[in-house]
């Protein structure tokens, strides 16, 4: 994305969950000392029914590190301190072991397979459906 495609987008997002209804999405940098070397999102919001997706994305040179893990973390706890929001999903390329495994640890169920999903590069693939309820979430690793 250029630079101006980034600053049309977030002004279109959030970051003050005081008005869930505000925006359509939220979304968070992740910072490394000086660096920005990812970002998280809330999207997809549901007011209705009290759930969300979350993303997260984080450089290639600083994955393996929890990095993800933390900010994902992170990211969920202030949701649902924060929201009425009861839910969160994640969807997951089905190869993508290693974001798989960050939900997985922070206590995101599986929940499906939703087969040729989205197309990345022009072709089908594979998203693993996961979620965390918000009772779950007070109990679990946070």
């Amino acid at each position: 994305m250029t630079k101006a495609q980034i600053a049309k987008m977030l002004q279109s997002e959030g970051s003050d969950l005081a008005d869930l209804k505000k925006y359509q999405a939220y979304r968070w940098f992740v910072q490394l000392d000086q660096d920005v070397v990812g970002a998280v999102s809330l999207k997809n919001i549901s007011h209705s029914m009290g759930y969300a997706e979350i993303g997260y994305g984080i450089a290639k040179n600083h994955r393996g590190r929890g990095i993800a893990t933390e900010a994902v973390r992170l990211l969920v706890t202030k949701v649902f301190n924060e929201t009425e929001l009861r839910k969160l999903t994640a969807l997951v390329h089905d190869r993508n072991h290693g974001s798989r495994r960050v939900l997985e640890k922070l206590g995101f169920r599986r929940e499906g397979l939703l087969r040729e999903h989205y197309l990345i590069n022009g072709k089908p693939v594979d998203e693993v459906l996961y979620s965390v309820l918000k009772q779950e979430w007070s109990a679990s690793v946070v």
